[in-house]
């Protein structure tokens, strides 16, 4: 009897032992890949499949976030929307082949397509001098961001050398940048990464201006970035959200400027490897 009591003992050790390895080597961080089908939903991941990119333009009676990923970073995307009573949102997903990044450096043996290599982009602020952009309301190519780099502190405008080495999990960046519409802004940007996806989001610190006319207070803008780890795919997911008076005037070409620079954004991105 004491014999099948102690190896009925041993058993249920060795079962509790391999437990609680496992659960510790998910919390040290063990690899998780995505699948499209958990996070995107439909009619959007058809469409998704199908056309490689989706664009939801709000109105002002709908801002609910329709295209968000389901993943770790929901709650944080959820709760950094901009409080207001009227304004614009525009979400865009994309989905990338991470075969079709390494096509585009044909002459490159080690193209890195990694996680690590996306957060050294999304913190390249510099590297963003000079994007483009075409205008719909202008019907022409323009530059966005005329100056752009990170600086000291949100009270010390001296310019400072990208931070974009190391994990980007935590970080918290400063920037300034000279926008075609928007004029000179400061942002605070901060950085969140796990194994599979790196979120990150710009904050205005300073008002935003267009031309003369005021277009949102600080802390009223907001612009996401989350991109996810979907195994041969890279999904990603940007978003604007601006608390400002829609003036009828202007209406048009402030909308405008918010969608165009989510394409930008992309398309900056998309370069950077």
């Amino acid at each position: 009897m004491m014999k099948k009591n102690f190896t009925a003992c041993c058993i249920a050790m060795l079962f509790f032992m391999g437990t609680v390895f496992s659960v510790n080597a998910e919390e040290a961080g063990s690899t998780k890949v995505y699948t499209l089908e958990e996070v995107v939903k439909e009619p959007y991941l058809s469409q998704l499949k199908a056309d490689g990119k989706i664009r939801f333009v709000h109105n002002e009676k709908d801002m609910k976030l329709e295209l968000m990923p389901e993943c770790e970073y929901s709650g944080r995307i959820a709760a950094n929307k901009v409080e207001k009573k009227s304004g614009y949102i525009t979400e865009c997903l994309y989905l990338v082949n991470k075969d079709d990044i390494r096509r585009k450096n044909p002459d490159s043996t080690d193209c890195d397509v990694s996680l690590t290599s996306i957060a050294r982009i999304l913190r390249s602020i510099s590297k963003m001098e000079g994007m483009k952009y075409y205008s719909n309301f202008y019907k022409k190519t323009l530059v966005l961001y005329s100056k752009t780099y990170m600086i000291a502190g949100p009270a010390d405008d001296t310019p400072i050398a990208d931070q974009n080495t190391g994990n980007a999990d935590g970080q918290i960046s400063y920037t300034y940048q000279h926008d075609h519409t928007f004029g000179g802004c400061k942002y605070v940007i901060n950085y969140y990464q796990s194994s599979a996806a790196i979120y990150t989001t710009f904050n205005n610190i300073t008002k935003m201006m267009f031309g003369i006319i005021k277009a949102a207070d600080p802390h009223q803008f907001r612009s996401n970035m989350l991109i996810m780890d979907c195994g041969q795919e890279y999904l990603v997911y940007i978003s604007t959200d601006i608390g400002c008076p829609r003036v009828e005037m202007i209406d048009r070409q402030i909308n405008d400027s918010f969608n165009d620079r989510l394409d930008a954004l992309y398309t900056w991105f998309m370069s950077q490897f």
